[in-house]
């Protein structure tokens, strides 16, 4: 190239057997172009449009209120084009910014995938979904496991199938004495109810107790007092344990790089979580946590895809994320290129040495002879 004020300081840039070569393109390159040919009047033009390609895809599930699932997707690059598959069927396709998110039935189970392109590159994620455990919960006064709400959700407590047989007696039990709160229940409606004064969102319907919106303070142990309408006045009664957990949050998941490890950490939010770590679908750790946990993986063998699945006892959540060798660190190279120098000069000075002394050796021994 002679005369080429186009690329100037740009030695990446050069022309081999008339082809123009640019060994890194930068935002500048876009535009349109003409080409002359200086013997004719041909005339040649040419609309270049630079785009970063695509990152890396992330996939997260996050499960609703209602038991519905959220799939997020997002990445980075320019002009993106998603289009989400389950198990190989087309769900929805279209332009994304950074992120697109799908709402998904509460009885999806199989594999969604993520596609994300432009006009230069092409990525993809695909994660196993699970059909999310339902924040509406529904528990029993006859069940001997501990019932477990969600909170800021409903909880739809059975009490009896028929209520036009009994007269009920819902007690809180915090101080054990006759002082503690309670709700009388009389032909399917709540009568003289200290235990859920000023909650118009706590109402019985056909025997069932519905809180539709589930506060710390419903966590306790409670007693139901059944008193058949028309008899002696015997009593019954059945006991149960209500345990308030906040769901899960959003998942989230980063890496970071040293010397030889990746270091991957994932965050959450909500109550009593288990995580766990799997890689290409093997489980890698598990446990319980709080806020946050850490593993390290070993460079050479950590590639492929990395998930965190969070859970309680009333919800789940996951996210899934692309795992790569680390880039070897600038400092490391220079240290050992400098290093590599060293060794080389002193080899060569020790190889200079040995010549020197073994020619004045042979001069010495030379003029002994003589």
């Amino acid at each position: 190239m002679r005369d080429c004020d186009l690329y100037n300081n740009r030695p990446e840039v050069t022309v081999i057997n008339g082809i123009l070569i640019i060994n890194h393109v930068i935002r500048a390159d876009s535009g349109n172009y003409r080409l002359d040919f200086t013997d004719s009047w041909v005339l040649e033009e040419l609309q270049v449009i630079v785009e970063a390609p695509i990152g890396s895809v992330e996939v997260s599930i996050i499960c609703s209120s209602s038991g519905v699932m959220r799939a997020s997707c997002s990445s980075e690059g320019d002009q993106l084009l998603y289009s989400w598959t389950l198990n190989g069927k087309m769900l929805v396709q279209g332009p994304m910014v950074r992120d697109t998110t799908i709402q998904l039935n509460e009885g999806t189970d199989g594999n969604i995938s993520c596609s994300v392109k432009n006009h230069v590159s092409h990525a993809q994620k695909t994660i196993r979904v699970k059909p999310c455990p339902g924040l509406d919960l529904f528990c029993r006064f006859d069940q001997s496991d501990p019932c477990y709400a969600a909170l800021g959700h409903k909880l739809n407590l059975l009490m009896v199938l028929d209520t036009s047989e009994y007269d009920l007696m819902l007690i809180k039990r915090t101080n054990n004495t006759q002082d503690d709160p309670v709700c009388r229940v009389k032909y399917g409606r709540m009568k003289e109810c200290d235990l859920y004064n000023n909650r118009p969102e706590v109402t019985v319907i056909n025997g069932t107790l519905i809180i539709n919106h589930v506060i710390r303070a419903d966590s306790g142990n409670y007693t139901l007092r059944l008193r058949l309408r028309h008899s002696d006045g015997t009593e019954t009664s059945r006991d149960l344990q209500v345990i308030v957990e906040a769901p899960i949050g959003s998942v989230n998941v980063s890496i970071s790089c040293s010397s030889n490890q990746s270091s991957v950490s994932c965050s959450s939010e909500g109550d009593q979580i288990v995580y766990n770590w799997t890689l290409n679908g093997i489980i890698l750790e598990q446990g319980p946590m709080v806020r946050n946990t850490i593993i390290q993986l070993n460079e050479t063998s950590a590639i492929g895809n990395i998930s965190c699945s969070v859970k309680n006892n009333v919800s789940y959540g996951e996210k899934t994320i692309s795992v790569k060798p680390c880039p070897v660190s600038v400092v490391f190279v220079l240290v050992w290129c400098f290093q590599m120098m060293v060794l080389l000069g002193l080899l060569g000075g020790f190889h200079i040495y040995m010549r020197h002394t073994s020619g004045k050796k042979r001069e010495d021994q030379k003029a002994e002879d003589s």
